[in-house]
């Protein structure tokens, strides 16, 4: 099979999505092909820019926007570098997108949210969705944390004990948990965001918390609150109990993150984006320095991909887009130089400087096209984006899905630029 296309996007994370969506305003035919749908899923559904301060790593940045602009002087590979130019439109056309679908994304007035966690910390985040999007928490006279006895992957003890010994919370603010029993044997995240799309799911809590509900009540769930977007289970729980109603981060999967992905996949499909799931890339070929067609297989068959522009949107280790040995690392489809560090990890495994494999990745230009060791453009009709960039210590500064939303609509609207 020969699928012809003016614009490829060969992943389908957050930076191949979105680069999807931009990309398909230009008129031009897009397809988004790939293994899988990407680590979206699996993620907390928010939108990190920048968390820490980069004098002072300890301490959450209070204004992302202006941090990441010290980039070219600090740190002048980061990939925020390549779409400083891009940065806000981006956001704002993010914001603009979830909007439309229902969900509208919530930034803090330039400053990072510091949402809750399952663990009872607070995370930086520069967007989060309406079901997380809590201001104000130490306003609360009164914060209700639900968990469920036969739900397993969220501890809300845990995270009561450490709300109130790190939390910053007036002494006056009541901490109450409440474990609530299901009809159900064991529960997992995704039968649990099942069973509260369901009446009886929201009356069987309703009934177990409302006791609890006074005057300045915050009640804060794990990230289970429904997995449609059509269904508003946080809207449908507030308004029975009389109260807010939010979710917290938690360890995957979390619900928050799928709920995005919909979003974005139902634009796609509305908008005419041809999406293939199930394709493993096995190679490209090349002439000069363009790339004339790529190869993958799938169901027991042989696919070839042409395309005027291609977006390497593959998501470096975590999704299969970089692959190493010892002392070796290497992009698998276009064999595109990678960009390492002498020093791979750190001796620490939870290093406050993280490791050395977070920083590597593929160089590129202003334009997002790959570069050789020696800064010239390898293959000039394709673009990076995402994980699969060099230079960012995501783990550290809180910086991936930032950095996949400005590089994916870059991509996309360059290449959209390119095939007319």
């Amino acid at each position: 099979m020969n699928k012809k296309t003016d614009v490829l996007i060969i992943g389908a994370g957050l930076s191949g999505l979105l680069a999807a969506a931009k990309a398909v305003e230009s008129g031009k035919g897009v397809t988004v092909a790939a293994k899988g749908m990407g680590s979206l899923s699996l993620s907390s559904g928010c939108i990190d820019l920048w968390g820490y301060d980069i004098d002072d790593p300890q301490r959450v940045c209070q204004n992302p926007l202006a941090q990441i602009a010290r980039l070219n002087e600090v740190n002048p590979e980061h990939p925020y570098t390549k779409v400083a130019d891009v940065l806000e439109e981006s956001l704002r056309y993010f914001q603009g997108l979830t909007e439309r679908y229902g969900c509208p994304y919530r930034d803090n007035g330039g400053a990072n949210w510091l949402l809750p966690t399952a663990l009872g910390t607070f995370r930086p985040s520069f967007l989060a969705p309406p079901s997380m999007a809590l201001r104000d928490l130490d306003k609360a006279k009164r914060i209700v944390i639900v968990g469920y006895e036969e739900l397993k992957d969220f501890y809300p003890e845990v995270m009561a004990s450490n709300l109130a010994r790190n939390g910053n919370l007036p002494e006056s603010v009541k901490l109450t948990v409440v474990k609530l029993r299901s009809a159900w044997k064991k529960l997992y995240a995704t039968t649990l965001a099942h069973r509260l799309e369901q009446a009886e799911g929201i009356r069987e809590a309703v009934e177990q918390i409302k006791a609890h509900i006074v005057d300045g009540t915050v009640v804060l769930f794990p990230p289970v609150l429904g997995e449609r977007l059509d269904i508003d289970v946080t809207g449908q729980l507030a308004k029975a109990l009389g109260a807010p109603v939010y979710e917290v981060a938690n360890i995957p999967p979390a619900l928050p993150g799928q709920r995005l992905q919909q979003l974005l996949l139902k634009h796609l499909r509305n908008a005419g984006v041809d999406v293939i799931i199930g394709c493993t890339f096995t190679g490209a070929k090349v002439e000069g320095n363009r790339c004339l067609q790529v190869t993958a297989e799938g169901a027991g068959k042989t696919f070839t991909f042409s395309a005027k522009t291609y977006i390497l949107a593959t998501g470096a280790f975590v999704g299969g887009g970089l692959d190493s040995r010892i002392g070796e690392a290497r992009e698998v489809i276009f064999n595109l130089p990678v960009r390492t560090a002498e020093k791979w990890a750190s001796g620490e495994f939870l290093s406050m400087n993280g490791h050395g494999f977070n920083r590597f990745g593929i160089a590129v230009n202003d334009r997002l096209q790959p570069l050789d060791r020696e800064g010239r453009v390898c293959l000039e009709n394709v673009r990076i984006t995402g994980a699969n960039l060099a230079g960012a210590n995501g783990p550290i500064e809180k910086c991936g899905n930032g950095i996949a939303v400005a590089s994916g609509y870059k991509a996309g609207k360059l290449a959209g630029e390119v095939a007319q």
